[in-house]
């Protein structure tokens, strides 16, 4: 009996010793999974967060990359446009003359247009140079009408001398034709006074010269008639200085435009 009562009691012990170490060890089991778990979530967060802002940095670096490909169109495109603008006015005397004011409108329209662009996306030192180009085309434009009918009229007046002993030759045509020439050449240099007593003189060496049809002649003296930009509209030889003027503000845009991108024109 006695025996027994020992059991039940040690077994009653035992159960008291069990039951709270169980429970304990449930509760530090559950903190630890607790503090797991928090980890966890922690850690989750911060892959989230990083995640968001390598996501962000992808689409800024997108959103650049995609700008930078927009304004290096739009530069392009204002460069073809002024390009072809000066290659209108540079071969212009060549067209016909009827053809010439549209065909120029067209070209410095499209310089407008072009321009635009680039003050929409480009920043403010690329801008500032693009108004440089197009004043410079601009200068080009407005005396491309009259600089065609001049030098279509020189390069009329050389085929219609004889080549060489131009100032020597007998045939009063081609003597004609060179007197006409000459005073072209110097019609800007002249003398208002001077300017005044000749155009009956440039007139009548224009018609004997028989180099011109008579509308071409009427177009020639009302030309004469202002000597504003004459010698950059009649040129030289080697150079054209409205049209080198034009390329140093060019090349100065391509710099600063392309330089702004990291490219090379």
């Amino acid at each position: 009996m006695q025996l027994d009562q020992a059991v039940a009691a040690t077994s009653a012990l035992t159960i008291l010793i069990t039951v709270p170490a169980t429970l304990l060890a449930a509760h530090w089991s559950r903190r630890s999974a607790d503090r797991a778990a928090g980890a966890t979530v922690l850690a989750g967060i911060d892959q989230s967060r990083a995640a968001v802002a390598a996501a962000q940095l992808q689409e800024r670096a997108g959103r650049e990359q995609w700008l930078e490909g927009v304004r290096r169109s739009a530069y392009a495109e204002f460069l073809s446009a002024v390009d072809v603008l000066v290659r209108v006015v540079t071969e212009l005397p060549e067209v016909p003359g009827a053809s010439r004011r549209e065909l120029l409108d067209q070209k410095a329209t499209a310089v407008v247009q072009a321009r635009a662009g680039v003050a929409v996306l480009g920043p403010p030192a690329v801008l500032s140079q693009a108004e440089k180009v197009a004043r410079q085309c601009a200068r080009l434009e407005k005396p491309a009408l009259r600089r065609a009918v001049l030098r279509s009229t020189i390069s009329a007046l050389e085929e219609a001398w004889r080549p060489r002993n131009a100032e020597f030759c007998e045939d009063a045509h081609h003597t004609s034709a060179y007197v006409a020439w000459e005073l072209l050449a110097e019609w800007g240099r002249l003398e208002d006074e001077e300017r005044w007593e000749k155009p009956g003189l440039l007139e009548f060496t224009l018609q004997e010269s028989r180099a011109l049809d008579a509308e071409q002649v009427r177009q020639v003296l009302e030309v004469a008639n202002s000597v504003a930009c004459w010698d950059e509209m009649i040129g030289g030889f080697l150079r054209d200085p409205l049209l080198e003027r034009f390329q140093a503000v060019r090349d100065d845009f391509v710099d600063v435009a392309y330089g702004s991108l990291g490219l090379v024109a």
